[in-house]
């Protein structure tokens, strides 16, 4: 099968877009790249939907993928067209889906539709199927595969890629029966143990139907002794003869009981009759007395009813005196507050008019001001002169001290430089001494270093024959251990042997002949055979089993006790090599420490601990800090000389070039003080700065703009305040007219209410009516309540009238004793009935029971005869033998070696010889672990081990070798599956970098043979590796598009 495109039309990310594979035509090999999320894996999905009905993953179904921002008008479908041997195919499926409704509002649920449309090498249509089953059925024929295996062989899912390879035998086998053709296996399997286990079912059915059969016989009495079916026949034969007899003599007794009880239940019946209307009657004076009492509570209520009806009539006129009243309230406060805010507005404009007043009086004043500032302004220029002079002034004599202060620091520094020069100059010549002290030191060190390792690899290997000495008693117990459990084990299989044994005896001697010997003991008579208990094949089966588990856990077991004692035995010999590597390090320490303490390097005493090691090592690392401290204060002193030096000369130009400096500004100075003195002359005698000046003209214009300021906020004020007492006069005239209007409808409306109290039947005030006005919800209650009882009363009023003349001259019957008699009558009766059809029925019943049993006895004798000729059948095709492995299995086996074989080449290439597969030939605990299990040699470890145990990245290179070599070996066989694509998604980033480049080599090999590979990764090294790209590109919003990079 090789895809050649797949059109996704509102399929997850996907609006209407179409993956045209023939586009990587000429290098079969590419990737799929894009963010994450952007749909990568839903072009899978797609794929597998398409040909199964259901995504890679099998996480979601097709109505699931729905695009979120698809048109609700518009269906979801997906179309693929791929090639297959000599021919061509399209297929489109649509899910089940919520569409608008073409016609009308709303929606429509639109069934699920199929499509598949087959042509020949020309592009000719050749039929079409539109049913779903029919296409399920054609595609999976075609393939040989369903979705589940399409995704272990073609399709590797993201994080599935190990699946084929970790199944247990039993899903491998399905997944290669398909493959590779096997079914007639299977086929015949399945037949077999289903004509088998039909006819032992049927077998043990039937015996058990005779046995149930016999248990439902009904005995009259108890059998002494157990009899055989002949013998329980027999007897049941006399048996029924005689409890015929007996019916015969009981039916008569049974006729004269009933003739008796039924004339008893005739008077019975009549007399009841007349106790029932007496009853009743007494019921209905009971219930008469209890609403003769309720008769004066009632009638409050119907007065209250009546006073809450009238109250509801008037309820409106009420309603309407409380309105005026609030509406009077209101104006009243309303105008209260009027008159408030009259007289404080009068109060605010008296406020403003004196404000005013005062504000005209500083008019003059203002005036002057005005003068003064005109004069300020022509003095400020001159005044700004003397500011100029006066700061270059001042500003030169703070230049003149700091020069002269810098000028004496000069001096002073270079003094110090003199002084440092001298003092550096002794310490340079402390330098040979210094060397030569170093390199003593360096000799020591280089000795004691020696010394601290020979000290460091003695204690290693003490820690080593510690760690050997606990090893050993850690082995030893583990052996302790494993002989018990071996022991244990053995003793389980002898017991095993002797019960299945038992059940082999026990299942033989219900074949015995008699006449024919036993194969156990020889014995032509069988005297016990039926004492013994029935065993099925199956139990039988499951012992066996049991056994062979058994013992292969005695022989695994057999194994661990060897291994240990291989590995005590291999501990010790370690323990006394290292032993003797100890002495030789102890004799090499103490010598090495003899020496140094000879030499008085060091001053250590025996015995050795680690305080005094460290102390001693930290001694020489502080005498060889010391040392090169000194040596750089050395080199630092040679520097210091240098820059003295340096130093000095410097200075000495900067005290020429300063004292210049001086004499310049001194010279500046005299002439700014002569121009000072003339602009004072030019100005009065009041003295004052120019900061003085220019604020006390800021100070006189902003009292003249407060003035003016004042003087247009006093009129603005004056006039709102004028404008709103006018419109507060307004308002108050509204108001009074308003008042005085909703008084005199009120006056009129109290009239119009005290009328009606007066012409009211009732004793009614204001205050009272006001308190039923609120119970004038209650009143629809009170009336059904009033109603309900007046009904009642009616009725029963009329069936006790009734019921009195209808038992007028008639007294309360009396019928106790006649129940008695009945009772006694119905007792016997039913006792006598009872026995008679039970009876009866026993009879019938055994008579049956006993035809059937005789058909039963001959179906047995021809089943049994078939059983034994399909046991033996069924266990070779099955798989019920030893090693567990069926029919079917055994061919499968071959077909895998052959695909491991070919497997084998791409995984050392891809491993670098490390890893091989191997087939297990070790039969399992259960059969679904037996015949195709995989196994991996690690020859970097020299052993075999389970593909369970390899690594991501191990698994993804094992994974790749076996789905590549297994459609490789499947075309190759005649009538093979056709595998031209593979496609993988994720696994690349858990390889390293050696084993990416051996994958990409094996995938660019396939490639050359002509296979379609392609790969989803985010791994950046395949994105530069493979020039071939199909890229998912998002805008921003959810949807996605394709875009193609090629070569």
């Amino acid at each position: 099968m090789k895809p050649l495109t797949l059109t996704l039309k509102n399929f997850g990310p996907y609006i209407a877009e179409t993956i045209d594979f023939n586009k990587f035509e000429d290098s079969s090999l590419f990737l799929i790249s894009g963010k994450t999320g952007s749909g990568k894996t839903t072009i899978f999905d797609g794929m597998s939907y398409a040909l199964f009905g259901e995504s890679s993953g099998k996480l979601r179904q097709g109505k699931e993928m729905r695009s979120t921002f698809a048109d609700p008008s518009e269906p979801t479908e997906v179309h693929l067209a791929f090639s297959h041997g000599d021919y061509f195919y399209d297929i489109t499926r649509k899910p089940e889906q919520e569409l608008y409704k073409k016609r009308g509002d709303g929606t429509r649920t639109q069934s699920a539709k199929i499509s598949l449309i087959v042509k020949d090498s020309s592009g000719k249509e050749l039929r079409e199927y539109t049913k779903r089953r029919e296409v399920d059925s054609f595609i999976q024929e075609l393939l040989h595969l369903d979705a589940t295996q399409f995704a272990q062989i073609v399709l590797l899912p993201q994080g599935e890629f190990r699946t084929f390879l970790i199944a247990n035998s039993n899903d491998k086998e399905k997944v290669l029966r398909n493959l590779f053709g096997t079914q007639l296996y299977q086929t015949l399997n399945e037949q077999l143990k289903t004509q088998l286990k039909s006819v032992n079912k049927g077998i043990e059915a039937t015996q058990q139907m005779i046995q149930a059969k016999l248990d439902q016989l009904y005995w009259q009495e108890q059998l002494l002794e157990e009899l055989s079916v002949e013998q329980q026949l027999a007897a049941l034969d006399q048996q029924q003869e005689l409890m015929i007899k007996q019916q015969a003599a009981e039916k008569s007794e049974l006729m004269i009981l009933q003739k008796q009880k039924q004339s008893k239940e005739q008077e019975k019946f009549a007399l009841e009759e007349l106790a029932n209307e007496f009853l009743k009657q007494s019921q209905l004076k009971s219930q008469k007395e209890e609403l003769d009492q309720a008769t004066e509570m009632i009638e409050k209520l119907r007065t209250e009813e009546q006073q809450l009806q009238w109250v509801k009539n008037h309820q409106g006129l009420i309603e309407k005196i409380d309105e005026k009243t609030k509406l009077i309230s209101t104006y009243e406060q309303e105008l209260k507050e009027n008159k408030i805010e009259q007289v404080t507005q009068q109060q605010l404009i008296q406020r403003w008019e004196n404000a005013q007043k005062e504000n005209l009086d500083q008019e003059a004043e203002i005036n002057k001001i005005k003068e003064k500032v005109t004069q300020l302004q022509f003095q400020i220029p001159l005044y700004e002169e003397k500011e100029k002079v006066s700061n270059t002034i001042k500003k030169n004599s703070i230049e003149l001290e700091t020069i002269m202060g810098k000028l004496t620091k000069i001096k002073e520094i270079q003094i110090k430089a003199e002084q440092e020069y001298q003092k550096e100059l002794a310490v340079i010549e402390k330098q040979v001494q210094i060397e030569k002290e170093q390199l003593e030191l360096e000799r020591h060190q280089a000795q004691w270093q020696i010394f601290l390792e020979s000290w460091e690899n003695q204690k290693q290997l003490e820690v080593k024959k510690i760690a050997i000495k606990e090893q050993l008693n850690n082995k030893n117990t583990e052996l302790k251990q494993a002989v018990v459990e071996k022991e244990t084990i053995y003793q389980q299989v002898a017991e095993q042997k002797s019960q299945w044994a038992k059940m082999q005896i026990s299942r033989l001697s219900l074949f015995l002949v008699e006449g024919e010997p036993c194969p156990v003991c020889g014995s032509v008579e069988h005297p016990n055979q039926n004492e013994h208990q029935e065993f099925s094949l199956e139990e039988i089966q499951a012992i066996e089993n049991q056994l062979n588990h058994i013992e292969q856990t005695a022989q695994k077991q057999e194994a661990t006790v060897a291994k240990l004692q291989a590995q005590v035995s291999q501990t010790k010999i370690t323990e006394q090599e290292l032993q003797k590597e100890l002495d030789l390090q102890n004799s090499k320490v103490q010598s090495l420490l003899e020496q140094l303490q000879e030499k008085q390097i060091v001053t250590l005493t025996e015995p050795l601990t680690l305080d005094g090691i460290e102390q001693t090592t930290s001694n020489f690392q502080a005498l060889s800090v010391k040392l090169e401290d000194e040596l750089e204060r050395i080199e630092t002193a040679k520097n210091k000389i240098i820059e003295s030096e340096k130093t000095v000369k410097e200075q000495q130009d900067k005290v020429s070039e300063k004292e210049k400096i001086v004499t310049e500004k001194q010279q500046e100075q005299a002439a700014n003080q002569t121009k000072l003195k003339i602009i004072s002359e030019q100005l009065s005698a009041e003295n004052l700065t120019l900061i003085e000046i220019k604020n006390d003209k800021q100070q006189l214009e902003q009292q003249i703009m407060q003035w003016e300021t004042q003087k247009q906020e006093i009129d603005e004020q004056l006039g709102k305040l004028k404008e709103n007492r006018l419109l507060l006069k307004n308002s108050e005239e509204h108001l009074a007219k308003e008042q005085a209007a909703n008084l005199a409808e009120k006056v009129s409306l109290e009239k119009q209410f005290s009328a009606v109290l007066k012409e009211s039947r009732f004793e009614l005030d204001e205050k009272i009516v006001r308190v039923l006005l609120r119970e004038v919800p209650k009143l629809e209650a009170i009336k059904e309540e009033l109603t309900a009882f007046d009904k009642k009363k009616d009725q029963l009023t009329f069936q006790l009238t009734e019921l009195e003349q209808k038992l007028e001259n008639k007294e309360k019957p009396e019928i106790t004793s006649l129940l008695e008699e009945i009772e006694t009558l119905t007792v016997s009766l039913q006792a006598k009935e009872a026995n008679y059809y039970q009876q009866q029925e026993k009879i019938q019943a055994n008579e049956k029971i006993q035809k059937q049993v005789k058909e039963l006895i001959v179906s047995v004798e021809q089943q049994w005869e078939e059983v034994t000729a399909l046991h033996q059948l069924a266990a070779t095709v099955n798989g019920d033998n030893p090693r567990k492995t069926s029919l079917e299995r055994y061919v499968l086996q071959t077909y895998l070696e052959e695909v491991l074989k070919v497997a084998n080449q791409r995984l050392s290439l891809l491993t670098n010889n490390r890893y091989q597969f191997e087939l297990n030939q070790d039969s399992g605990s259960y059969k679904n672990q037996t015949g195709l299990e995989i196994n991996v040699y690690d020859d970097n470890a020299g052993s075999t081990r389970s593909a369970h145990t390899l690594s991501g990245g191990e698994s993804f290179i094992a994974a790749l070798a076996l789905a590549l070599s297994l459609a490789e070996v499947i075309q190759e066989q005649a009538g093979g599956v056709l595998i031209e694509a593979l496609f993988i998604d994720e696994g690349f980033g858990s390889l390293d970098e050696e084993a990416l480049e051996m994958a990409m080599e094996a995938l660019e090999t396939i490639e050359n043979e002509g296979r379609m590979i392609g790969i989803i990764s985010h791994v950046s090294e395949l994105k530069a590796r493979i020039p071939q790209q199909l890229q998912i590109k998002t805008n921003g919003n959810g949807q996605s598009q394709v875009t193609y990079q090629t070569a």
